[in-house]
């Protein structure tokens, strides 16, 4: 039962033909181009706000199937109004139900990129056992556009950009299909994002502000 929140479509919502999970709306950056709070936690008509408990694995995964049988979708994707590696048990408990139900089901996570920061130590092989791909927002190649870009918490202000490479490099090394995005924005390089991810070891693509 759904009771800390209106109906499962804040947890699971299809966009460009994707199904997407929203397992938390905790999150250790506060983007300055991220439409959460001028769209009110709205997307695109779904309302993304979650109550003050964030749903379980088993909770998550019905609301994702619900949403798979509706749309035929092939591609299941980590990404909501927060940074969905908080959640990282649930996270792998939904990649286990995928795997168990769904086997050609394509298991994605977009990111900022903290998680292993996050978690004081390296979640990509766990990540990479889980899943197929990683898209990681990194958005500059300056570090020092990357704050101010990003507004990290100040406890991860310093070592950020640097984690965020670290963990691109390392989503890379464990064959996760990994592509670097940069939002389309006024005093962006894209050009060196896209050196810098080749550097990497990932692929590029650009995004269109919302």
């Amino acid at each position: 039962m759904f009771r800390f929140m209106r109906d499962q479509g804040a947890i699971a919502y299809v966009h460009a033909g994707a199904v997407y999970l929203n397992l938390t709306n905790r999150c250790p950056v506060a983007c300055r181009f991220c439409v959460k709070r001028a769209w009110r936690w709205d997307f695109r008509g779904r309302d993304l706000k979650l109550g003050r408990e964030e749903p379980s694995a088993a909770e998550a995964w019905d609301a994702a199937r619900g949403r798979l049988e509706e749309t035929a979708s092939r591609e299941l994707v980590f990404c909501g109004y927060g940074e969905c590696t908080y959640r990282l048990d649930a996270v792998l408990g939904v990649s286990r139900r995928a795997r168990r139900c769904a086997p050609d089901l394509r298991l994605r996570l977009n990111t900022i990129g903290l998680g292993s920061l996050l978690w004081e130590r390296d979640i990509v092989p766990e990540l990479a056992d889980a899943l197929d791909a990683v898209s990681v927002s990194l958005n500059t190649a300056d570090p020092a556009q990357w704050i101010r870009l990003h507004a990290p918490r100040r406890r991860y202000a310093a070592a950020g950009f640097r984690a965020v490479l670290d963990f691109t490099a390392a989503c890379v090394l464990h064959g996760l299909e990994t592509t670097v995005t940069a939002v389309d924005q006024p005093g962006v390089d894209l050009e060196a994002v896209e050196r810098l991810a080749a550097s990497l070891g990932a692929r590029f693509r650009p995004r269109p502000p919302l």
